[in-house]
């Protein structure tokens, strides 16, 4: 039975719906070697809070025995996202400025300008894209003034994320050849961007960070140039698909979408029930650095190990009825961005950017609906759409 669900496995990059799967997978236990992908994958709710805290997990996938490094690379790429303590807690330290409650209060203003900017040029036609022409360049917008680089780049800045997230393995963290030629291509013009607040530094994070560096925060070259691209491919990635697939699931669920409707202050609760839900990120990889017990099962040092976070955010035993949406569900302990250390440094932006964003675009259309069949991504790692197309 195992060997028939790990065959399965690659088929979530094109399926519509990979839950009933992991309904399978979570029968057959909390933690499971698949032979046909050579590593263990976690299920559970429990197990997967277990291994993303674990201090003998390590996120540094060049610990894994088949890690093979990517070609015309020096070490593997992911910045602090693959990295453990000493150098991720430094690295995190450095960036955490950015994303602090008083920075962030200061930017609601902000998002909320845009948003509205963006919702009167979609409103302009009777059917847009709620991907293409909302969900996805709001993100791409703040992040490129958080960074201090032009907002008229922000496509450039989409399109370069997605084709180096889309071609990124989760577990392994190996690149293609599409994701590396887009990934020069963005270091090439981040290189310049650097460069520019070298010579004039503004108040933006790139300027911090090289501020930063002036003052002996060990902050070397390669790690600020890791550092900006995980920041550009995980905040664009993460709020993009939080608004997408939050519609999405709202669309779904009528008597849910007119509830939020009637009680605009559901929104903060609604926007954790939308993430456990449907989770932007599906999978993160650990690799034990000693031979660790998990659930009767040993994780031998140095093998790869799969946490499942969209099954988990399933799991019947941590969630009651978890296959309803409820936007007022409480507790509500899902792992959508993760737990630990490497708990999603953007997560507060991308809560913030979907509290503006969602009732902005249901208060100012009150007949939204779909158009339209929309188009999933395929990809196993982030799980969103390419389009949704709505009408107004």
């Amino acid at each position: 039975m195992l060997e028939e669900l790990g065959e399965h496995m690659d088929s979530l990059r094109s399926t519509g719906d990979p839950y009933p799967l992991y309904d399978l997978l979570r029968a057959a236990g909390p933690v499971l070697w698949l032979e046909p992908l050579g590593y263990w994958v976690v299920v559970s709710h429990s197990e997967v809070l277990t291994v993303l805290r674990h201090p003998m997990l390590s996120s540094d996938r060049s610990r894994w025995d088949a890690y093979e490094l990517p070609p015309g690379e020096e070490r593997p790429g992911g910045g602090m996202a693959v990295m453990d303590p000493p150098d991720h807690t430094r690295l995190r330290g450095l960036v955490q400025q950015a994303f602090t409650p008083r920075m962030l209060d200061r930017l609601r203003p902000r998002i909320a300008e845009l948003v509205d900017r963006l919702l009167v040029a979609a409103g302009q036609r009777a059917e847009f894209d709620l991907m293409a022409d909302f969900a996805a360049p709001l993100p791409a917008i703040v992040l490129a003034e958080l960074l201090g680089v032009p907002p008229a780049d922000q496509e450039f800045f989409r399109r370069w994320a997605t084709a180096h997230i889309e071609s990124i393995d989760p577990v392994s963290h190996s690149v293609s050849d599409e994701g590396m030629a887009a990934r020069t291509t963005l270091r090439g013009y981040l290189e310049d961007v650097v460069a520019q607040r070298r010579r004039d530094p503004r108040e933006d994070l790139i300027s911090g960070l090289l501020a930063a560096h002036e003052r002996g925060d060990r902050l070397d070259a390669a790690e600020l140039m890791e550092m900006l691209l995980l920041l550009l491919v995980a905040g664009v990635e993460t709020t993009a698909n939080l608004i997408g697939n939050g519609m999405n699931a709202l669309f779904d669920h009528p008597a849910e979408l007119g509830r939020l409707r009637a009680e605009p202050g559901l929104i903060e609760s609604a926007i954790e029930e939308v993430v456990r839900y449907d989770s932007p990120i599906q999978l993160a990889g650990r690799v034990p650095i000693e031979d660790v017990e998990l659930a009767g099962h040993t994780l031998r040092k140095g093998q790869m190990v799969g946490v499942i976070l969209g099954a988990a955010n399933r799991d019947p035993a941590a969630f009651p009825e978890p296959n309803r949406l409820d936007l007022a569900r409480t507790p509500n302990p899902h792992v959508a961005f993760g737990r630990g250390i490497h708990f999603c440094i953007g997560a507060p932006l991308a809560r913030i950017e979907g509290q503006v964003a969602i009732p902005a675009l249901l208060a100012r259309f009150p007949t939204l609906r779909r158009a339209g069949d929309p188009r999933r991504r395929e990809n196993l790692h982030v799980r969103g759409f390419s389009s949704i197309p709505v009408a107004v």
